[in-house]
């Protein structure tokens, strides 16, 4: 006989239970195969070229919409690199090529850097992720029409 059977009986309430328990091993043939769904790779539109965007980080999400005053780009960036690095990366970056920084202030404990050139405005802010270690940068990417 192949399969396990286990009887067992509680009593609870004056009822007796009796239980069946089948076998906790499967066949070789009755596995099912899971093959894991690879991740899709999410790139930020060539409209947003211009944008720095942090280089040591994966891109989690993308909202992009194109409004009637401005085309606006919400992304969330992945990265285990320290909010130091970040925020000095940032400040470099929003310092040269025709950016310059118009805030960076701490509000409600978040590090908020936000820089424009000409028509671009970008704000973000550093959070942490859901595993150890990890930072999520929220971005928002705006370029204004004209």
């Amino acid at each position: 006989m192949n399969k396990n059977i286990f009887w067992g009986t509680a009593a609870f309430g004056g009822i007796l239970l009796i239980a069946l328990v089948l076998p906790k091993t499967k066949n070789i043939d009755d596995i099912e195969n899971t093959s894991s769904s690879e991740e899709a790779i999410i790139v930020l539109s060539q409209d947003f070229s211009s944008f720095p965007i942090y280089p040591n980080a994966n891109i989690k999400n993308i909202n992009d919409i194109d409004g009637e005053k401005a085309r606006d780009a919400s992304v969330s960036l992945s990265t285990f690199d320290s909010k130091n690095n970040i925020h000095e990366w940032y400040r470099e970056a929003l310092s040269v090529d025709g950016w310059s920084i118009k805030s960076d202030k701490n509000v409600a404990g978040y590090q908020i850097i936000q820089g424009e050139k000409q028509n671009l405005y970008t704000s973000l802010q550093v959070a942490g992720g859901a595993e150890d270690g990890e930072l999520i940068i929220s971005q928002q990417l705006k370029i204004r029409k004209q």
